[in-house]
């Protein structure tokens, strides 16, 4: 068998092949220390919870730097290829991992996005005056979490010069707002109905 110098290489050569984004070939570059360590555990027959567990790290490091699916799911096929191991069984579940940490990073960069969209001063119209309309649709169901959203909207409400807010949104997320707006100060009030 090759060194695992060459193996690397050679499956880094196969991946740039099928790059569509510049950022897949970024990526290929920066991950030669990982490619390196998946290699050594397949040679090495390593546990295959370590592979499996690399492979998924590989899956993430190419959602979190903006890689393409194409990349993450063509990876592990040329990594089978330039380890000669096209048929091996490794392959299929090493292939899922990577599969795997892709989609669960973009999943919760994607939940990530959404949560920040309820912070301030996403979360909140400006009426003038020191005064703003703040959406209370934070998607938490826990009192705790709902209470902390609270206190940093309306912390940060206040750090801007917020003096008075109309809160409109689910009853819990409105009382929430309207306890941390009370406690910093700004004068806040549900619309009436």
């Amino acid at each position: 068998m090759r060194d695992r110098a060459a193996i690397v290489d050679d499956w880094s050569e196969r991946d740039r092949r099928c790059a569509v984004l510049p950022a897949d070939r970024e990526i290929i570059d920066a991950s030669g220390a990982l490619r390196a360590l998946i290699v050594d555990l397949v040679v090495s027959a390593s546990p295959e919870d370590e592979l499996y567990d690399a492979c998924a790290v590989l899956g993430r490091m190419i959602a979190h730097r903006g890689g393409s699916p194409t990349l993450a799911s063509a990876t592990m096929e040329s990594a089978g290829l330039a380890l000669e191991a096209t048929g091996a069984a490794w392959l299929a579940p090493a292939r899922a991992a990577v599969a795997e940490g892709f989609t669960a990073t973009i999943a919760e960069d994607a939940r990530r996005e959404a949560v920040q969209a309820w912070e301030f001063p996403s979360c909140a119209v400006p009426l003038g005056q020191a005064a703003v309309a703040i959406a209370a649709g934070y998607p938490a169901d826990d009192d705790e979490e709902l209470a902390a959203w609270a206190a940093r909207v309306a912390k940060a409400a206040a750090l801007s010069g917020v003096r008075r807010a109309v809160v409109s949104g689910s009853q819990r997320a409105c009382d929430a707002v309207l306890d941390a707006c009370g406690v910093v100060g700004i004068e806040a009030q549900v619309p009436p109905k």
